[in-house]
């Protein structure tokens, strides 16, 4: 993604021209105008966080114009025929996948997470939690390979599949595991997007099952992803369900799936608020299709 090759005071001189004054995007920013005065004079000060946030606000402002074109078409990414039996290209790929979901949420680092597939025991000074969080996203990615791909098996994307593929997930994680939440959720970084109600999840995931489990285009299953991360039918753990059907509806059509990780998590944010906001699914159409190019060519 070309904002990964432009630093931090670039976007910020850039973002400031949009705003004109530098209060206005330091309020947009959560921070004080001291703040962004200081940032200007240390960029090194700039936390992780506030890179992402930048980063966002960048695609927000940059990139989903630009991509914001309903009438792009892209060339379809099929799996390669020559990936699905042979370990030394799909192994690699289900691991940058799997890490790829986990780094989009969480802390977790790529060797803490090498550490824990290629380990026989916990890692030091490591807590059970961050094990089970990394040896189940990537268990969860394999036997999902190893059904659809390797024995032929298309994954019925059922309700109770969904359960299922939750409980996998979050077993040992989070308290109540492949159950719908009967509370209301707040999507991080999207808390003015309003999800389903506590008591309208169970029928709203039955008619995602009904119009987008079938889904056999990146386009479709963009914006089926979509959908589901807004019903976000679970305490914990929606966007690495979500991320997971995108795969399986992939594998199913024999499409290469795409891969969402650090490099292009501002722009997933982004291009997700603008669907989910706005009703506008360009910009995460192109993403998808980008990705699974990217992919495709890691292989």
């Amino acid at each position: 993604m070309k904002y990964n090759n432009i630093n931090v005071i670039e976007k910020l001189d850039q973002l400031q021209s949009k705003f004109v004054y530098s209060t206005k995007l330091a309020e947009t920013l959560s921070i004080s105008r001291r703040t962004l005065l200081n940032w200007r004079q240390k960029p090194d000060s700039i936390s992780s966080k506030y890179c992402l946030e930048i980063d966002v606000l960048y695609c927000q402002h940059f990139l989903i114009p630009e991509w914001d074109d309903p009438k792009q078409r892209f060339n379809v990414v099929l799996l390669p025929d020559n990936m699905p039996h042979n370990e030394a290209l799909f192994m690699p790929f289900l691991r940058r996948l799997s890490y790829g979901t986990i780094e989009i949420e969480t802390d977790m680092t790529k060797a803490d997470f090498d550490s824990i597939i290629d380990g026989d025991r916990l890692p030091k000074n490591m807590d059970k939690q961050t094990f089970h969080e990394g040896f189940n996203t990537f268990m969860t990615h394999r036997q999902l390979w190893q059904r659809i791909v390797e024995r032929g098996e298309p994954l019925p994307i059922t309700v109770e599949a969904i359960k299922s593929l939750h409980a996998d997930f979050m077993r040992g994680v989070y308290d109540n595991p492949g159950f719908f939440s009967n509370k209301v959720r707040v999507m991080g970084r999207l808390e003015q997007v309003q999800t389903t109600h506590p008591d309208d999840i169970d029928e709203e995931i039955h008619r995602w099952v009904y119009k987008e489990a079938k889904s056999v285009t990146l386009e479709a299953i963009a914006k089926a992803h979509a959908y589901f991360i807004l019903i976000h039918p679970f305490g914990d753990g929606n966007g690495r369900v979500g991320r997971v059907l995108v795969m399986a509806q992939c594998l199913n059509a024999r499409l290469m799936p795409p891969v969402f990780n650090g490099s292009n998590r501002a722009i997933y944010y982004a291009a997700m608020e603008h669907a989910m906001k706005h009703g506008r699914y360009a910009p995460l159409v192109r993403l998808f299709y980008e990705a699974a190019q990217r992919s495709m060519r890691s292989t």
